[in-house]
């Protein structure tokens, strides 16, 4: 029924029907109802409703119908569906819905527990904004409209459209948009009238620049819908580890470089980790330390830091970090990580034998002193022979002079905190003209071979 009847039930006042007293519920409060309630005016397809409530107000428990309503638009949305038994004081709630496409005036019988209630509503003649969701096009409601999560920087519209279901001729009021990361996007129809039937549509953009729960606004003339999205930083590059290094060997210095497999799409840092494992069979493991194995900022640990649309990290100003392999064989592991995404490369460094990077002779009266300077990745050197030459290139006698240093050396490196890296210091005396002899050999053995330094003048 639409406005006719709104007369004959203005004239019934609401009747107290035994024990069942009708109210109506709103914002929490409860008060008691007139003879008429009104759902107001309501924008055609959109539904509007309230909350009722009877209450037992005897002695004793009765028995409530469920209640009905009678009038074109009207439901009852939500209540009991069939008689139900009500304590003495005790309520139930139930939910009467309005919602109509063509526009006018309405009106219906509500009827609860011997009360009756005239409801009435009416539908001006105004535009209805939808909105696209799976579903197809929805009309908007109090809900507000969810853009989903959406990474930093990137962007994700909704499309909304405005329809005339009404027979006059309707323009779209200005249409605007408040709140941080939404905005209206392409060409807006503020202004355009609108025809019985016609349509049109327009977008939202939500462009989150900060991270977190975001809200904004969707006013359109005198009505605002509520917009919401959420904003996640963007996923952090999966780190790629790349070394260079000519020789897996000590005494060398080699480069890490981190790349990604797609550009940086946010700014962020990782780090790149030196972790050893030393291969010397009988040496105690706190002796096994290597410092020279490291960095070359210092230390086992680097940070690279990298930007938006970067294809590899940057350590200070270089896209590279030098480490060096130390001087003990074992093996060397080099791991980057990179939020919770780590790669993990190995080295080897095998056993060798000694390697020299020094050799002086110095004479002293009535002496000869040697020094070497090199290291011994295996911490196992030990036999020597020393070979001395005259300004002809021949031995000088006795010859080759060997010594078995096995003990110095093992006693050396145990106690050693520079890892294989040793300075060996030898004095010969000599009788008769220590000028005589003009340059040395030395020949150093031990578990991987035997090394010789160059010959050496002095």
């Amino acid at each position: 029924m639409k406005g006719r009847a709104l007369l004959l039930w203005a004239m019934l006042a609401p009747a107290s029907y035994a024990q069942f007293q009708l109210l109506v519920v709103s914002g929490g409060v409860e008060q008691p109802t007139l003879a008429v309630y009104d759902f107001g005016a309501v924008d055609p397809g959109t539904k509007a409703a309230a909350q009722f409530r009877i209450r037992n107000t005897s002695a004793t428990a009765a028995t409530l119908d469920a209640p009905t309503v009678a009038g074109a638009g009207f439901t009852v949305a939500a209540g009991p569906a069939q008689p139900v038994s009500v304590d003495p004081q005790a309520s139930v709630d139930f939910t009467v819905a309005f919602q109509a496409s063509n526009t006018g005036s309405y009106s219906a019988a509500l009827s609860a527990g011997g009360n009756s209630v005239l409801l009435t509503a009416s539908v001006p003649p105004r535009l209805t904004y939808e909105v696209e969701t799976g579903a197809g096009l929805q009309p908007l409601g109090a809900a507000p409209v969810d853009f989903g999560t959406v990474q930093r920087g990137a962007s994700a519209a909704r499309h909304f459209a405005i329809l005339n279901q009404s027979s006059t001729a309707l323009a779209v009021p200005p249409i605007t948009v408040t709140g941080a990361g939404f905005a209206l996007s392409g060409a807006i129809p503020s202004g355009i009238l609108l025809q019985t039937g016609d349509s049109a549509r327009f977008d939202v953009q939500f462009s989150p620049a900060a991270t977190g729960a975001l809200s904004g606004s969707l006013v359109m003339g005198d009505r605002t819908y509520g917009l919401t999205g959420v904003s996640v930083e963007p996923p952090l590059p999966a780190p790629r580890l790349s070394i260079a290094l000519a020789q897996p060997q000590s005494a060398q210095t080699g480069a890490v470089s981190v790349s990604f497999g797609a550009p940086a799409q946010t700014t962020g840092s990782g780090t790149v980790t030196l972790a050893f494992q030393p291969n010397l069979p009988g040496v105690p493991a706190a002796s096994a330390a290597d410092p020279a194995i490291a960095f070359g900022s210092g230390g086992l640990t680097a940070t690279f830091s990298f930007s938006p649309g970067d294809t590899q990290g940057r350590f200070g100003a270089n896209q590279t970090m030098p480490f060096q392999t130390g001087s003990t064989a074992g093996t060397i592991a080099i791991t980057a990580q990179l939020g919770g995404v780590t790669d993990r490369q190995t080295i080897t460094i095998a056993a060798a034998a000694v390697g020299v990077t020094a050799a002086q002779g110095s004479r002293v009266t009535g002496s000869i002193e040697v020094q070497v300077t090199g290291f011994d990745n295996t911490r196992t050197a030990g036999r020597l022979t020393f070979t001395f030459f005259d300004a002809n290139g021949s031995a000088v006698a006795p010859g080759a002079i060997a010594a078995d240093s096995t003990t110095a050396f093992a006693s050396y490196f145990q106690n050693s905190s520079v890892g294989g890296v040793f300075l060996l210091r030898a004095v010969f005396p000599v009788t008769g003209d220590a000028t005589v002899v003009k340059a040395f050999e030395v020949q150093l053995t031990n578990t991987a071979g035997t090394a010789k330094t160059a010959r050496t003048s002095f």
